[in-house]
């Protein structure tokens, strides 16, 4: 009874919403239907109504006013024209109602329509109609149709509603009560469904349906709980076979509490922890495995995962700790820490995997990124390294008397790049290996050693008490490669020029200390290499001014503040002039003339002088031209080749050029070479020399005398005279042995059919002494200063005729 109760006020609630439904539709509709019926009497009247407000026609506004009035709710109506006066108007009383607030409700208390009223085109205002319509009358009529609406779906609901109360009890309910019966009756340990029955009378219908539905439920039930055991055995193998995965993996794997306890453990965890099989890890500490120094870090990671609100979430901490296994062997492991979030109690899993292995391997990559490949010593960045910790450490020594220095010693192999290229780079590795061999040998426990690169390597002395322990170690470093070193087969002898820096009178970093050893190096191999230097001021500023002749040169080569001074020779034969020789000269603003052997050595290091070589000659080429168009006596002109010039750059080629675009005769060009420099690379100076001859230009040897040649080789260059070095003839009329050698170069040259030159002749003596011995020309101070060209080219008409015999 409490289902139908249910029932009958359900349907009535229905049959209410229904209804009310109903009635708001239609006050919609009768809102609609007021607007749609007062805008067609108005389209109806509007053009009459325009008329009469255009027109200002009283009696068609009347007209139009009454014709309003047939529509029964309008109760005022009002025609003016366009400037707001009246031309008709018409009311009546609304009708009054007991329902007002209602009819206010449900169509608002007047509802006024405003028309305007225009004409033509431009739809110009010519007035406007103002229409009010009596919402009460309209209300009165639609509330009379609402309640009996309501009224009558009211009644017919309850009784729609017991109607059904009784059918559904007799059709539903009932079998639905049978139905419920019978599925009590069903095992739920082993569901059944031949228990419910289905009523003949409901076979077909939708109770009929129901019970086979129910029935196939049932069955499915059954053939679910079966299938559902038969899940439950295979999750239990799955996790046999994830206990066997985890207990065959490579890692380690604990479950241990937040204390470190381990409660569970995997076999791969017994060679990590160093436990026999008989022995287990379960019931002890993580603690006890790890040494002693980790054990903090270990249990602050525990601490702040148990501190952790998971939730969902999942948390992960890692650490690198080293293990002490129980056979008192360490190794490093990488650990990964993760809680497990569902637990009943706060455990934690825990992931051992050896990086022993790593780690060797990225010391390994640690030390050869320290170390040179080749020789395995230290390399520049390792030696920057410790040199910036023993310039650290000796900062903070305690200042005093007892105070040590750091130093450093640079070492630069000499004539390395000789054997490199002349024998191959294997010759060569193979001796920077015995090279660092030896220097292994000799020093001590603080010492370090390492090379910098190529041939370069430095020693670091951290504690240096005496500044002899430096020049110790540098005698000792030069003694040691001394010996010659066996290559191969071959006996190579190497020696080093080593130069030394301390701190902190040479600098307190490592670069300024570097610089400075390496010019104290270059200091050294200046002076013939196999020795050592100590770094002073003022090799430091002799460097700095070294760079800046370097720049000024390469500034003085773009601006053209070079020039060529003029000194003659004179044929001791005749007093003639026999030719000049060009020497360069370098006025730089501001400064005045620099010096050639300031500027020229340099040249010679940077390179420069093959551009100042081609320069010369090219100017001596176009002063030749010069001095032909003004018809002097044609002279050759010697000029200085440098080493550079003649052994590196392309020099045959570079002088063909300038003779061709100048149109200078090659006959009227000597150049000079120095002894030194052809007996150092004979065999290649022979046939460059050989070529230059071959283009007619003339060769003479310069500074005869000093550098030892050899007469088998002599004979062989392709020269035209030799030039004999002004030291010997400086003292010719006061030292016999000078004077001795000059007679023999002068009866060789001869016999070699070579002219020979005496430089730097100052006095009459010395001249009276050539002339005596047979000397073919002389040149120097007694003669002619050097003097540019436009002074020089004065004394050339007057020196090619005669000279006094005094001469």
């Amino acid at each position: 009874m409490k289902q139908a109760r249910a029932a009958v006020v359900i349907t009535l609630l229905i049959g209410l919403f229904f209804s009310v439904i109903q009635i708001f539709w239609d006050l919609q509709e009768e809102r609609n239907l007021i607007d749609r019926t007062v805008n067609q009497v108005l389209s109806t009247l509007r053009e009459s109504a325009t008329q009469a407000a255009y027109g200002l026609d009283e009696t068609l506004a009347a007209r139009v006013v009454s014709g309003l009035f047939e529509y029964e709710p309008v109760y005022n109506a009002t025609l003016s024209d366009n400037f707001g006066n009246i031309l008709a108007q018409q009311s009546r009383e609304p009708i009054a109602s007991g329902r007002s607030a209602l009819t206010e409700l449900m169509f608002g208390n007047i509802q006024q329509y405003n028309v305007r009223l225009e004409i033509g085109a431009g739809r110009d205002l010519v007035g406007s109609l103002i229409v009010r319509i009596d919402t009460a009358l309209i209300a009165e009529g639609f509330l009379n149709r609402a309640t009996r609406i309501l009224m009558s779906g009211i009644l017919r609901n309850l009784l729609l509603g017991m109607v059904l109360v009784g059918f559904f009890y007799l059709r539903l309910t009932k079998p639905l009560l049978r139905i419920s019966n019978a599925l009590a009756l069903v095992d739920t340990a082993s569901p059944d469904s031949t228990s419910i029955t289905v009523n003949h009378h409901h076979k077909n219908d939708e109770l009929g349906l129901l019970s086979r539905s129910i029935r196939t439920l049932v069955d499915g039930m059954g053939d679910a709980l079966g299938k559902l055991r038969h899940t439950e055995q295979q999750v239990r193998d799955s996790e046999s076979r994830l206990r066997a995965i985890v207990q065959n993996v490579a890692d380690g794997i604990l479950t241990i509490t937040p204390g470190g306890t381990i409660i569970e453990f995997n076999a791969a965890a017994y060679p990590l922890l160093g436990l026999s099989r008989d022995e287990t890890p379960k019931g002890r500490s993580l603690l006890e495995f790890v040494i002693p120094r980790a054990i903090p870090k270990l249990e602050k990671c525990l601490d702040e995962l148990t501190a952790l609100d998971l939730g969902d979430n999942v948390a992960e901490q890692r650490l690198t700790l080293s293990l002490i296994r129980m056979d008192k062997t360490e190794i490093d492991v990488s650990v990964a820490f993760r809680p497990i979030p569902d637990a009943e109690t706060p455990l934690i899993t825990v992931v051992l995997h050896d990086i022993t292995a790593r780690k060797r391997y990225e010391e390994q990559l640690v030390y050869m990124a320290n170390h040179d490949a080749l020789t395995n010593l230290p390399n520049r960045s390792m030696l920057e390294f410790s040199l910036k910790a023993a310039l650290d450490s000796h900062k903070r020594d305690t200042p005093g008397p007892q105070k040590g220095a750091t130093a450093i010693l640079f070492i630069d192999l000499d004539r390395f790049k000789l054997i490199n290229d002349s024998l191959g780079h294997n010759v060569g590795d193979l001796l920077l290996k015995a090279v660092a061999d030896r220097l292994r040998r000799i020093i001590g426990r603080q010492e370090v050693i390492g090379r910098l690169g190529g041939d370069e390597f430095l020693i670091i002395i951290p504690r240096l008490r005496e500044t002899q322990d430096a020049a110790t170690l540098s005698q000792a470093v030069l003694d040691a490669l001394a010996p010659a070193f066996d290559i191969q087969g071959r006996f190579l002898f190497i020696t080093p020029s080593i130069g030394i820096a301390l701190c902190p009178a040479d600098g307190e970093d490592f670069p300024t200390l570097m610089r400075n050893a390496d010019t104290a190096m270059y200091s050294a191999k200046a002076r013939g290499g196999g020795t050592y230097h100590f770094f002073t001021k003022t090799m430091n500023e002799s460097a700095v001014a070294r760079l800046a002749i370097e720049n000024d040169l390469r500034e003085a080569l773009e601006r053209g503040q070079f020039e060529l001074y003029y000194q003659p020779k004179i044929e001791l034969a005749s007093g003639r002039l026999s030719g000049l020789e060009a020497l360069i000269r370098w006025k730089q603003p501001g400064r005045g003339f620099i010096s050639p052997m300031q500027f020229i050595p340099v040249a010679e290091e940077t390179g420069l002088i093959g551009k100042i070589g081609e320069w010369v000659l090219s100017r001596v080429c176009q002063q030749i031209h010069e001095w032909d168009e003004m018809g002097l006596a044609p002279v050759s002109i010697a000029v200085n080749l440098s080493p550079r010039q003649l052994i590196e750059g392309r020099i045959t080629e570079t002088i063909s050029n300038i003779l061709e675009e100048t149109g200078t005769p090659a006959s009227r060009i000597i150049l000079e070479i120095t002894e030194t420099v052809m007996m150092h690379e004979i065999k290649k100076s022979a046939a460059i020399l050989d070529e230059l001859r071959k283009l007619g230009l003339q060769i003479a040897i310069d500074d005869f005398g000093t550098g030892y040649s050899s007469l088998a080789y002599l004979k062989r260059l392709p020269i035209n005279s030799i030039k004999i070095d002004r030291s010997f003839v400086r003292d010719i009329t006061t030292d016999a042995d000078d004077a001795a050698i000059t007679n023999t170069i002068i009866l060789m040259g001869h016999n070699l059919g070579l002219k020979v030159v005496a430089e730097g002749v100052e006095t009459e003596d010395q001249l009276e002494f050539l002339r005596e011995h047979g000397c073919d020309e002389v040149q120097g101070f007694l003669i002619s200063e050097p003097q540019p060209a436009s002074i020089i080219a004065k004394q050339i008409e007057q020196l090619s005729h005669s000279v006094a015999p005094t001469l």
